[in-house]
């Protein structure tokens, strides 16, 4: 089960270092570098407005920015 759980990790630690554009509940967009992401999809990122913590539960869609 242990095996599951390293599995999420690697895919969520794709995004990490990396731009990204969040599409979050309430027709609401994020765009920033990921800092920080958890099992819980929880991230920061930072942007022009500095770090930002974004709850896991209020993302809808994550996609990677070209550079």
């Amino acid at each position: 089960m242990s095996n599951d759980k390293d599995n999420v990790n690697k895919l969520f630690s794709q995004f990490k270092n990396k731009y990204v554009s969040v599409d979050l509940r309430g027709n609401y967009q994020s765009e920033g570098k990921v800092i920080a992401i958890d099992n819980y999809l929880n991230l920061v990122l930072e942007n022009e407005n500095g770090l930002e913590t974004i709850k896991g539960g209020n993302i809808i869609f994550i996609s990677l920015k070209e550079d």
